[in-house]
């Protein structure tokens, strides 16, 4: 029997065994929690250059754009871990006060919390997509978020699927640490471009570069 590579079934297997490669590289990047910044920035761009050309070698690009990444990413992963630490401990500090007068500041902490949610959302995909100093690149995410409103719904639809898929059923959860994290980035990072296309630019688009095309994972 002829063993034919380029029939659908190969095409899938081998572009499964690239996303685990993905997988594997993005999760142990995002392991020391203070590098979650520039692990999802690098994905995100990776992604977005997967989305123009398909054959790239997506590990060695995820490498590559990770320390481009880096410094910008790192600094922006620190605020937002600051960010969300703060709005954690200002929900559990005013739901613990049993008082009328905890419900104005509770309110304001629930206010804050999805505006750092929203953020979250955004704001190491501008990063991977435009060449922005770090106050813009933070000023549009969060503003870009309310205008592609239905990019956002979209956006948090999927974490909340994914989440909820990961938490409940075992299987998923197992699936979602072999090669599910970089599916779910890749989706989300196809609504992301069609809501920068729909919504117009915020800075120029980084350049993309290709490291070793057609060279396997």
């Amino acid at each position: 029997m002829k063993f034919n590579t380029e029939a659908p079934f190969w095409q899938f297997m081998g572009t499964l065994a690239r996303f685990t490669g993905l997988n594997v590289v993005a999760l142990a990047a995002m392991l020391p929690v203070v590098t979650i910044g520039p692990a999802q920035a690098a994905l995100y761009n990776t992604l977005f250059a997967y989305d123009k050309n398909d054959d790239i070698n997506l590990v060695r690009e995820y490498l590559r754009r990770f320390r481009r990444e880096f410094k910008q990413g790192f600094i922006s992963g620190l605020l937002l871990l600051a960010l969300i630490a703060a709005a954690l401990f200002g929900l559990g500090f005013w739901a613990s006060w049993d008082t009328d007068l905890a419900y104005a500041p509770l309110i304001v902490m629930v206010a804050a919390a999805v505006v750092t949610l929203v953020i979250a959302e955004y704001i190491f995909a501008l990063q991977a997509r435009f060449a922005n100093p770090l106050p813009r690149q933070w000023k549009l995410a969060a503003l870009f978020p309310w205008r592609a409103f239905g990019c956002t719904l979209a956006l948090i639809g999927i974490d909340i699927v994914a989440l909820g898929l990961a938490l409940f059923v075992p299987f998923i959860r197992v699936l979602m640490l072999i090669f599910g994290l970089s599916w779910v980035f890749y989706a989300k990072s196809l609504i992301l471009l069609w809501g920068f296309r729909k919504y117009g630019g915020y800075g120029e688009v980084e350049r993309t570069t290709y490291v070793n095309a057609n060279s396997g994972m």
